[in-house]
């Protein structure tokens, strides 16, 4: 069949040429070339695409045996690595450049069980660089088809595998692609299953936040740490959305300083970036954040004054960027309640009269923005230093 396959490129090849010689040889004829031309082209993509299935379905084969062949994994009696690695090397290349319909049509064909397959053969691996291969084709997979396979990868024992390993590896490139993984699991919006909460525990929050608040580590020279474990906390926080049960909360409420943490959350939320939009319809993990934060004097005074200054003013710009009916504007109208309620913003009162400036405007515009109007009348009756 692979023979056939190449004859019919080949033979696909010298007609193009053909017809191509012929149109310059005959303008005339260059509409219906050019329509022969493109029927060649089509056919060519399917037979391309009949070839990438017919290959994709073979590695996911291979994969199968690869996991089932319990000797090898439990006392290898022959060196495989480079065996492996060219096939997980091939099924990245099919990913990355293959047609992603083939990709998923092969993958509903055999009901996603390859992937389940793959994050076995992940947990049962110690070669670093053979997991991180691995890990590879997993995040390329999520890119494909987010749904359903980050939803398949959550409710897996991948995430908790991974936590484990995050807390247990030095190895900067495969703890990145870990990182990566991770993150892309939990911020596609899906319900994550109650017993990984219990497993994604306070240990584990509390070990990337001393690491993200450490000096520079010796396996760390590019000091990338920081901003990886950040995305991890903000994915994981993503799922929490009961204040009195968030574990991230929890942890931080019983840290005496998270000075990292909060301005690189600041710097963020200035430039409006989502740590977490690893796909168009994750949440912004940075703003769920910072809402939780200063929802409590506890972990709202984790942020210095010069920084809660910042944070106003930034906020203050943000609301009158915004217009009436935008749904950012009642969020940063929000957060600007929960800064002034939950820091000691009493003690210097920034920019109070641009704030009262803003928040009357809003109240007095003559539209039908009843949230937003609902949100600045709010905050005006409640903090009295607004307008004394």
């Amino acid at each position: 069949k692979q023979w056939y396959q190449r004859r019919v490129a080949i033979t696909a090849g010298i007609v193009q040429t053909v017809l191509e010689r012929l149109s310059e040889e005959y303008p005339d004829w260059d509409e219906k070339l050019a329509g022969l031309c493109r029927a060649l082209n089509q056919e060519a993509d399917l037979q391309s695409n009949s070839v990438d299935s017919l290959k994709l379905e073979q590695l996911f084969e291979q994969l199968i045996a690869l996991t089932e062949d319990d000797q090898q994994r439990g006392w290898s009696c022959k060196d495989d690595t480079e065996e492996i690695s060219t096939m997980l090397t091939d099924l990245l290349g099919l990913l990355t450049n293959a047609n992603p319909k083939v990709v998923i049509q092969v993958l509903q064909s055999v009901k996603y069980e390859p992937l389940l397959t793959l994050v076995e053969y992940y947990q049962l691996e110690t070669r670093k660089p053979l997991k991180k291969q691995a890990l590879q084709v997993l995040h390329e997979s999520m890119l494909i088809q987010p749904d359903p396979i980050c939803s398949i990868l959550l409710t897996s024992r991948l995430p908790v595998q991974l936590a484990s390993d995050i807390q247990a590896n030095k190895v900067m490139s495969l703890l990145e692609q870990q990182c990566n993984v991770f993150c892309a699991c939990l911020s596609y919006p899906n319900a994550m299953p109650r017993n990984h909460y219990d497993q994604l525990d306070e240990v584990f929050i509390s070990y990337l936040m001393t690491a993200i608040e450490a000096e520079e580590s010796p396996y760390d020279p590019e000091n990338l740490i920081p901003v990886m474990f950040l995305k991890c906390v903000l994915s994981l926080n993503l799922h929490y959305t009961d204040l009195r049960n968030n574990k991230v909360c929890n942890v931080l409420k019983s840290r005496a300083h998270a000075t990292v943490l909060s301005e690189t959350l600041l710097v963020s939320f200035n430039r409006a970036e989502n740590l977490t939009g690893y796909f168009p319809e994750s949440k912004d993990g940075v703003r769920k954040i910072m809402l939780d934060l200063f929802s409590s004097p506890d972990t709202g005074e984790l942020f210095f004054t010069n920084d809660v200054k910042v944070l106003i003013e930034v906020l203050h710009r943000n609301v009158i960027d915004r217009g009436e009916g935008d749904p950012d504007r009642v969020y940063y109208m929000q957060l600007l309640d929960r800064v002034i309620s939950n820091t000691e913003y009493e003690g210097h009162s920034h920019y109070k009269y641009e704030i009262l400036q803003v928040l009357q405007q809003v109240q007095d515009e003559e539209s039908t923005d009843k949230e937003s109007k609902s949100e600045a009348w709010k905050i005006l009756k409640k903090h009295a230093i607004l307008s004394t």
